[in-house]
């Protein structure tokens, strides 16, 4: 079982492992909400890492972040993380009581660097990591800005014109003699059905249908899969997501290595950071066939499709020069340059797209509300 797996990987003999009881079913808004941001949790691993090199100690520097601008529930976690230090527990036991806040990947990058006895390393370039990972999501942010805001227009517009401009010209119509075009009948039809109390508590309890439905369906793993394969594959934002999974590989990879951790457990450790399902199988393939069959990593990579001919032929260059962290350090920084490319072209792409959704919708409405109008002066 999965459980199973992530527990030995931090230390622990399980011994009895249950299923806990289905709650309410429904769609639950605050879980969308249930991981701290990647900021905060950036900023406290390289707090952490400042406190273990200067010899403070992990507790101390715990005790010391509660309540330092952090959320409750990272100071809760910080709490609890020293508590487990205080009983005996290791840190990535400590860390593994908290999934909240310390997501698996987290945890077992964590592990490694404790048997390692390299972890003042694993917390620094940890932090490196999730910095740069934040730097990332920075930029998808930042280049979704412009069109979504375009979007959030035309569907306010739009709204101000269907439900307060278009009604009183309604009123005006009715008192005439003239026939509508269909383009009216059809803003009338769409008007007419918005107000009707059933058709506004369907609206109302959509997204929460629309979630309580997604929700049911992430469980299963066949649709994960396919979801991820799909992700990989699509025209415009499968070069997106391939680049942004083969960044994640190459410098999580490459900070494991640095800290001596072992090529096959370093494999499985960051099959849980690329973020992508398909990927991560795919990346566990490669650690399987390293230990069964004593491939290099360069020979397992290239029997996969999700990783280029170019980073198999750098992963060789540094498996035979010896020097394969570093190569991969170059590699995730390629990878990141292809990632803001294709932002920058995607982003160059969708803003005329919006554009000229908001310019057919509103040349709707236009279209729906003067065509009336026109065809009355055109019969005085």
């Amino acid at each position: 079982m999965e459980v199973v797996r992530e527990l030995k990987n931090v230390g622990y003999d399980v011994v009895r492992v249950w299923q806990k009881p289905p709650g309410v079913p429904g769609f639950r808004v605050w879980s969308l909400f249930g991981k701290v941001p990647l900021k905060e949790l950036a900023l406290l691993t390289r707090e952490l890492g400042m406190f273990f090199t200067s010899g403070i100690g992990l507790v101390k520097g715990l005790e010391a972040l509660q309540g330092q601008g952090f959320t409750k529930q990272t100071s809760r976690a910080t709490a609890d993380v020293a508590q487990g230090l205080t009983s005996g527990m290791s840190l990535s036991q400590s860390m593994a009581m908290r999934p909240d806040v310390f997501r698996p990947m987290y945890v077992r990058m964590i592990h490694a660097g404790e048997m390692s006895g390299a972890l003042d390393k694993i917390l620094d370039q940890l932090s490196n990591y999730l910095e740069r990972e934040l730097t990332l999501v920075r930029r998808v942010q930042a280049a979704l800005a412009y069109p979504a805001l375009i979007f959030l227009v035309c569907v306010a517009l739009t709204t101000f014109m269907v439900f307060f401009l278009f009604p009183t010209f309604v009123g005006f119509f009715d008192g005439l003699d003239i026939r509508l075009p269909a383009i009216t009948k059809s803003l009338l039809t769409v008007t007419s059905l918005s107000r009707e109390p059933v058709v506004l508590t369907l609206l109302a309890l959509l997204p929460f249908a629309v979630g309580y439905i997604l929700n049911q369906i992430r469980r299963s793993q066949s649709y994960i899969s396919w979801l991820s394969n799909t992700l990989l594959k699509l025209p415009l934002l499968g070069p997106l997501n391939r680049a942004m999974v083969l960044a994640r590989f190459s410098s999580t990879l490459s900070i494991l290595m640095k800290a001596g951790v072992l090529q096959f457990t370093a494999l499985n450790i960051t099959a849980g950071a690329v973020g992508n399902k398909a990927a991560e199988e795919a990346i566990e393939r490669c650690a399987e066939r390293i230990r069964d069959d004593g491939d290099s990593l360069s020979e397992s990579m290239s029997k996969e499709e999700l990783f280029p001919r170019m980073l198999v032929s750098l992963v060789l260059v540094g498996e035979e020069v010896g020097n394969l962290p570093r190569v991969l350090d170059l590699a995730s920084d390629g990878f990141e340059l292809d990632v803001d490319t294709t932002i920058s072209r995607a982003t160059v792409m969708l803003e005329p797209l919006m554009l000229l959704i908001m310019g057919i919708v509103v040349g709707y409405v236009l279209l729906a509300v003067f065509l009336p109008v026109y065809s009355m002066l055109d019969a005085l």
